[in-house]
Formats: C-alpha cells, structure tokens, sequence
C-alpha cells in the first residue's frame, strides 16, 4: 500500500514517514501543487493532507482530487491543529474520511491509517472482484448467445432435414401413381375416341325410323353433341394438371436434395424455379411472380440451406402481398467480386422503422400465434453468413420490402467446408 503525507512542516513530514513507514510506502510533499504533481504519475492508496500550506491549501487539493473521477476515490485524512467544529465538518463536505488533530497521538494516527488503509484494501478487493463477476457475466452472455444460436441452428437444421424428407418422400410415393395415372389418361383418350367414331358410325346407316328415332332421343338425353365437343377440353385440362403435378413433385425432389452431400454444387436460377413453382402451387393465383434471371455460375454450399434460404424469403414475400399483388426474384453474378446477388421485391404492405430493426432478431414475428416462430430470418441470416454472404432488408410501409443477399461462389471464401 502507498501512503501520501502532505505538510508544509519538515518536521512533521518526517514524523508521520517514520511512524508511517511499517504501513506502507511512504511519499511526502511539501505543498499542495508539488501533492497534485506526484498523484498525476502515480495514485496513492490513502492521503494525510495538511488543511493550512501556502498557495493550494488542503480543502481546494481535496476538491480537486474529488472532482477527477481518477482520484475522487481516493481516501483523505485531513491533519490541522484547528478543531473547532466548522473546520471539521467542511472537510467532511469535501469528502475527507478522517480528520486528525496537531499535535498527534502517535498511537492515534497508526490505528487510524491501519483502518483506512485496510477499508481501501478491501474496496480494492470488491473492484476486483466485480471486475471478475462483470467479466465472468459478460462471457456467459456471450456463452449463453452461443448456445441460444446452435439451438436455433439445430431447430433449422431438424426442421430442414424433416422437410427435405418429406418432401423427398411424398415426391416418391406421388411418383408411382402418377405414372399409372398419365398412362392411364392416354389409354382412355384413346378408348373414348373410339367409342366417338363407333357411335358416330351410326349416324350414316340406314336405320329404321323407329330405331333412328330411339338412338336419337338416347344421344340427345345424355347430351352426347355436347360431351364430344367438349372431350378434347377435359383430356386437355387433365393432361395440363398432370404435368404440373409431375413438375411441382420434380421440383421438391431436387429441392429437397436429400440424396446429395451436405456441400454441393447449386444452381441458384433452378433453385428459384423450383422455388417458385412450389409456392405456386399454393392457392396465390392473385400473386404474380415476375423472374429476371441473370447468367449466374455454379454455386458452391450447403446446397439444402440456401435452398431454405430461398424458400423463406420467398414465403415471406409471398406473405407480405397477401394473396394479391407482384413478387419479383432477380440474380446475377458480379465478376469482379465474384458473387451472386439475389434480389426478391414484393409490393405488399412493407414494415415500419420499429419492425425493420427487429426482423432479423430470433423470435421476433409479426404473426399470429401458432403462424410462426420468428427464427426464419435469423436463421436465414445465419445461414448466409456462415457461407460468408450479406443480407440486408430495406421496407417502407405500404411501399413494399427488398431483401438483397449476396453470397461468394467459391466454397473457400463461404467458409463452407
């Protein structure tokens, strides 16, 4: 511990050194500048200040060390041979501990720097301390953000592979009986087509009016004119649903990707063709989806993330117009810094300021209860950054939302390994 004695008096500097010296290590000054000098290099553990010394006296050194939030908690003794009450009190106004009294009790003076410079040890002491609760705090913010985060991932992550699966299950068992279906709508198309000309064959034999009549009446009552009119329409119609069937399945199979590694090739305009066809195939007739795709490489990641990330993105847009309005996708590819930019602008009702900081934090939804969990965003953003991509939002109410990412195509510089 250090010990500051300031006085004006030689010898009683000298006085409170000896007595002093066993404390701790001893300085003295001489007046209050030369005491202000010495605290700049180097902060005492306890002060004994001398009220009355030419130029600075004591109160004006306390008050100065009182208002630098370096020294301000610094203990002061104040040492005066004046002990009346006035005097006393205005140094403990100052902020001075203790007050001793000329001529000193040597006895006195040690007890008491003894207990002000073990109170000042031990407030050192719970500095420290709190220094290491704050940090230990601090890491286990830090820790426990961690933790929160690989929850989040491993939620994603689940849910990922559950949809994947899924999706590349129902892919596999509609594929079969689709099959059977398109065979079978060709076999009958060509059934009925024959039973047309059968039925029309009649109509150039010579029948017996009675006969004639009883075969017209029999056309005309199951509206047979009409039905074969109308025959090459319904095959039409029903052939056209097939095949869109047979595309949105196609289009879960290689979305869903469970048959490839973790880390793959992409390619990010089929990505969002079949991303797109997906999501049409929901009841958003009303929602147009505008493409404008750009000549973009090959992309190397997680290829059943950033198909998620695609997916939600596009949920989300989807969500916003609800059910009526436009979602444009755009990409294209930056030579220069080598990455892809994806672009999905949607004119629905947009965010407010407030909303828009919050998108990307975990939990936070604007759904209704049961609608969402609010880990989408957060994760898409987390899911970028572990490709070493961006993602940025810009929205303005009733104006509608922009959400831009950008990703490198290189799997060295996504950090994807």
């Amino acid at each position: 511990m250090e010990i500051l004695i300031v006085d004006d008096e030689l010898v009683s500097r000298k006085t409170l050194q000896k007595l002093l010296e066993n404390l701790g290590k001893c300085r003295v000054a001489e007046s209050g500048e030369e005491a202000l000098s010495m605290i700049k290099d180097e902060i005492p553990d306890l002060i004994l200040l001398d009220i009355i010394m030419p130029g600075i006296d004591g109160y004006n050194v306390c008050e100065t060390l009182k208002a630098d939030r370096a020294t301000k908690e610094v203990p002061v003794i104040f040492l005066s041979a004046n002990a009346n009450i006035e005097d006393i009190t205005r140094g403990f106004e100052l902020g001075a501990v203790d007050y001793i009294t000329k001529p000193f009790h040597k006895a006195e003076v040690k007890a008491r720097v003894r207990t002000h410079l073990s109170i000042r040890k031990m407030q050192a002491d719970i500095c420290a301390k709190n220094s290491m609760l704050e940090q230990k705090i601090s890491e286990i913010k830090v820790k426990t953000e961690q933790l929160r985060q690989k929850d989040l991932q491993l939620i994603e992550m689940d849910r990922i592979a559950g949809i994947g699966t899924l999706a590349a299950g129902i892919a596999h068992e509609i594929n079969n009986p689709l099959g059977f279906v398109k065979s079978s709508i060709g076999f009958l198309k060509k059934s009925i087509e024959k039973l047309i000309r059968v039925a029309d064959y009649w109509d150039d034999q010579p029948l017996e009016d009675e006969l004639r009549k009883a075969y017209k009446e029999l056309l005309d009552g199951m509206n047979y004119d009409h039905m074969k009119n109308s025959m090459d329409r319904k095959f039409d119609r029903v052939e056209r649903g097939v095949e869109r069937i047979i595309t949105i399945v196609n289009s879960m199979r290689r979305f869903s990707r469970v048959d490839l590694e973790t880390v793959g090739h992409l390619d990010i305009n089929q990505s969002i063709d079949d991303a797109v066809t997906i999501l049409n195939s929901e009841d958003v007739d009303a929602v147009e989806f505008v493409k404008e795709l750009g000549q973009t490489p090959l992309l190397e990641c997680s290829t059943s993330e950033i198909n998620q990330v695609l997916l939600h993105i596009l949920k989300n847009a989807l969500d916003a117009v609800e059910g009526n309005g436009r979602v444009k996708v755009m990409s294209s590819f930056n030579e220069k810094k080598e990455q892809i930019s994806l672009q999905v602008v949607d004119n629905g009702n947009g965010m407010s300021p407030e909303v828009l900081r919050q998108a990307l934090n975990p939990f936070f939804t604007t759904k209704q209860v049961g609608s969402g969990t609010g880990t989408g965003l957060s994760m898409t953003e987390a899911i970028i950054k572990r490709h070493g991509g961006t993602i940025s939002i810009v929205s303005e109410e009733e104006k509608g939302t922009t959400v831009t990412v950008m990703l490198p195509v290189a799997g060295q510089k996504a950090g994807v390994s």
